[in-house]
């Protein structure tokens, strides 16, 4: 299902910017996610041109915690690839 979902996401981020400068994509942060954002990473999106978020954060945790969804993200994807921006929630 994460490779699937990955191909659709891949071709929905496509079309975007197929029509648009720029995509906006909000990412979620669970182990449930891995196969996904794995796979994604794989397609064919020029990330460059993607301003990347993340959906939902913890209260009250270090900002270093691994805890946290943006840190969890960070480490999956937003590392990994060239965005245009990432944009972290600060609870």
């Amino acid at each position: 299902m994460g490779i699937h979902a990955a191909k659709e996401a891949a071709r929905a981020i496509n079309s975007v910017l197929v029509e648009k400068e720029y995509a906006n994509v909000i990412f979620a942060a669970a182990p449930s996610q891995n196969e996904m954002l794995e796979a994604l990473l794989r397609e064919d999106v020029d990330f460059t041109r993607v301003n990347a978020f993340h959906m939902d954060e913890y209260v009250g945790l270090d900002k270093n915690a691994p805890q946290r969804f943006g840190n969890f993200l960070s480490e999956h994807i937003f590392s990994k690839v060239p965005f245009r921006s990432v944009n972290y929630i600060d609870p």
